[in-house]
């Protein structure tokens, strides 16, 4: 090695030495002026609150362990209340009866998802306690996401209408994602008995089915969780109009699915309203 190339080998190395050392001290000053506000021993301690369904972990508290918030503290007690009944064998989750299924954990990890759909009718209905509410409900499987929309009337009026449309079948086409074998009309009926005279089952293929269905007039809310662009297209065509100013729309495949957000976003671009896409992979439309 040359003399020249020792001089470079040692610069280079205090280099990094000093290099070193002044990021070691920037850390240390961004320790010592945010310590004041936050205690980052304390963060790193606490307990790990909530993972699941494409959410990473998190230490901060979730909204439904707010003791202080009446609505919050009613939707946790609804999700202890479905756990219940998932125990007792009275709602079944046909798409997830496999061997050794934790039910409880299936649900606890869909808090979040959950919440935004019971928070997102509550928005949809605010200051409508004196009028009658609809819901729309396109793709409603085993009923699950609509008990908490349903939890969410109860909770503010008990004159609401929940309109749920599904096939309830083996969907046999390619251009769908699942084909949904085990989905059957009856375990759905079951599993949301306590809303029995709230609801109207509209059984049939979107949008084939629109034709015969009993469908509503006016909508303040519509989920639409279908796993199919067509679907999905066809689903906003018909409800778009009918959906009242304040009211939402909830998309379930917004994030996860590409094709289906294209449709969304090129509806949406020229409606009146707010878009809000949560990081559930779930989509809100609240329309002025």
């Amino acid at each position: 090695m040359s003399e020249i190339e020792r001089i470079l080998n040692l610069k280079e190395k205090k280099n990094k030495n000093l290099l070193s050392k002044l990021n070691l001290s920037f850390k240390n000053f961004l320790l010592k002026i945010f310590s004041k506000h936050y205690d980052f021993k304390e963060f790193h301690k606490r307990k790990k609150t909530f993972s699941g369904w494409g959410l990473t972990t998190t230490g901060t508290i979730p909204p439904w362990e707010n003791k202080n918030d009446d609505e919050m503290f009613f939707f946790k007690n609804s999700v202890e209340k479905l756990k219940s009944l998932i125990k007792q064998k009275t709602f079944r989750l046909t798409q997830f009866e496999y061997k050794d299924t934790n039910y409880d954990k299936i649900i606890d990890e869909l808090s979040w998802r959950h919440y935004v759909v019971f928070n997102s009718v509550l928005l949809a209905i605010k200051d409508k306690t004196s009028n009658k509410i609809n819901l729309v409900e396109c793709g409603v499987c085993d009923g699950l996401t609509i008990y908490f929309a349903l939890k969410a009337c109860e909770k503010r009026s008990s004159s609401y209408t929940g309109y749920l449309y599904d096939a309830w079948e083996n969907l046999k086409n390619d251009k769908l994602r699942f084909q949904y074998s085990y989905l059957d009309l009856e375990v759905t009926k079951k599993n949301l008995k306590m809303f029995y005279e709230n609801l109207v089952f509209n059984k049939g293929f979107i949008p084939k089915v629109f034709d015969t269905a009993k469908n509503p007039d006016r909508i303040n809310w519509l989920h639409v969780d279908l796993n199919s662009n067509e679907a999905t297209q066809s689903s906003l065509n018909f409800f778009y109009n009918k959906i009242t100013s304040g009211g939402v729309m909830l998309f379930d495949d917004y994030g996860g699915f590409h094709e289906t957000r294209n449709i969304i976003d090129d509806f949406i671009k020229d409606k009146k309203g707010h878009f809000i896409n949560y990081p559930t992979g779930q989509g809100v439309f609240l329309k002025f």
